[in-house]
């Protein structure tokens, strides 16, 4: 995790997670279609220094490189059903008013009738 960070940080000028599939050009010098940029395009695109768009959202690192003190993943926002809530129960996030940017606008579009699921 630490070398695939600071590989990142020495190619891109960014942290980004090494966890993360980041496509490659096709034999016609296309980018694919996809959930995941390039990361040529995500350093210029993100402030985080994780691009995983579960921890933007959920408060979630499958990593286990943000944790809490007690060393578990906060689970709190995330859906039933899911893994994380699966194998480490409901973890409650001690810094409720940190994070969760993208989360918080999913939200907020839920509550206004703007969002389908």
């Amino acid at each position: 995790m630490i070398l695939g960070l600071a590989a990142n940080l020495d190619q891109y000028g960014r942290p980004l997670c090494p966890c993360n599939f980041y496509p490659s050009k096709d034999e016609n010098g296309n980018w694919p279609e996809g959930l995941y940029l390039p990361k040529e395009e995500e350093v210029k695109r993100r402030t985080w220094i994780c691009a995983c768009d579960e921890m933007q959202i959920y408060k979630y690192c499958h990593c286990l490189l943000f944790v809490t003190e007690e060393g578990l993943p906060i689970t709190e926002y995330l859906p039933e059903g899911h893994e994380g809530r699966e194998i480490y129960g409901l973890v409650k996030d001690p810094t409720p008013d940190k994070g969760r940017a993208l989360g918080r606008v999913l939200e907020r579009q839920k509550a206004e009738g703007g969002h389908r699921e």
